[in-house]
Parts: C-alpha cells; sequence; structure tokens
C-alpha cells in the first residue's frame, strides 16, 4: 500500500522520537524515503535540525512535531487499516 504524506511525516517523526538525536541519514534509511521528502517535512517546522560538528546534524523533535504526532496517533485509533 503506497503512503501518504502524513503517514511518511508520522513515520519520520516516530523515529526522530525513538531515537533522540539522530542524524538525517538515519531518518532517511529507516523510514525509506529521500532526502526530497524529508525537505519539506523540515520546512514545516516539525523538527530543528541541530549542527553538532562541521559536518554532522541531528534532528530533535519540535513541539509543534509533538502536537502532529499525538494527533498523528489519535487518528489511526480512529481509523484502524484494514490487514
Amino acid at each position: 500500500m503506497k503512503r501518504g504524506l502524513y503517514d511518511v511525516t508520522g513515520e519520520i517523526l516516530e523515529e526522530v522520537l525513538r531515537g533522540s538525536n539522530v542524524a538525517p541519514t538515519r531518518i532517511i534509511a529507516r523510514t525509506s524515503v529521500s532526502y526530497l521528502m524529508l525537505k519539506p517535512i523540515m520546512a514545516a517546522g516539525l523538527f530543528e535540525l541541530q549542527r553538532v560538528s562541521k559536518r554532522r546534524n541531528k534532528l530533535h523533535i519540535s513541539e509543534k512535531g509533538r502536537l502532529f504526532l499525538q494527533h498523528y496517533r489519535a487518528l489511526k485509533q480512529l481509523f484502524p487499516c484494514p490487514p
């Protein structure tokens, strides 16, 4: 089944929340999305990119991202996907 934007966003935020201080490349690998898909989600302010060193960045979920994730989880409970 094809994932929509909200499903991809929810998965990305779950991964960022699950592993604090996660690099963007790890998120891309774990959720099977491209950087082109990750960029608009970053622009929406759902998580923040923190520069750790000259070549390393880490992702942190923002308050807006936590709110999105809370509503996303509630919708998944209300409308579960059929097996």
